[in-house]
């Protein structure tokens, strides 16, 4: 397959799928917050990454990592300062819900969000609930 054919089929997935939404969510979180702060990065994207990708693809050039009882205090730092990063708490709050992940909570090492294609409601609220 190639580069191409493979964004075929992401496009695919991305368009009207009952799991498109929730896809969308984990994507555009995969990257991180748009600054230099590495233990965010490791409270937010390693976790969403690793939640996502349990086999850890191109680990040698990206961060994984597991959930902390320190890193669910800088996750909720994020949001009681709210720091935005460029509107980042959107796409992790997004990610960690359609990943079935706690924001304000650590997360289990071998947790295993069941994915069934399940459609969650969005709260009106931007803001995450700590």
């Amino acid at each position: 397959m190639t580069l191409r054919q493979a964004l075929d089929v992401i496009q695919d997935m991305l368009d009207g799928q009952p799991y498109s939404a929730e896809l969308w969510d984990i994507l555009v979180a995969l990257r991180g917050p748009d600054s230099r702060d590495r233990k965010l990065k490791y409270a937010t994207t390693a976790i969403i990454r690793s939640a996502a990708f349990p086999k850890r693809p191109r680990e040698e050039g990206s961060i994984f990592g597991t959930d902390s009882f320190l890193r669910t205090l800088r996750r909720r730092d994020m949001f009681r300062k709210k720091q935005d990063f460029n509107h980042f708490r959107e796409h992790v709050r997004d990610a960690f819900a359609a990943l079935g992940l706690k924001l304000g909570g650590v997360n289990a090492e071998d947790h295993r969000p069941n994915l069934g294609g399940r459609r969650r409601r969005r709260t009106k609220s931007k803001e995450s609930r700590f």
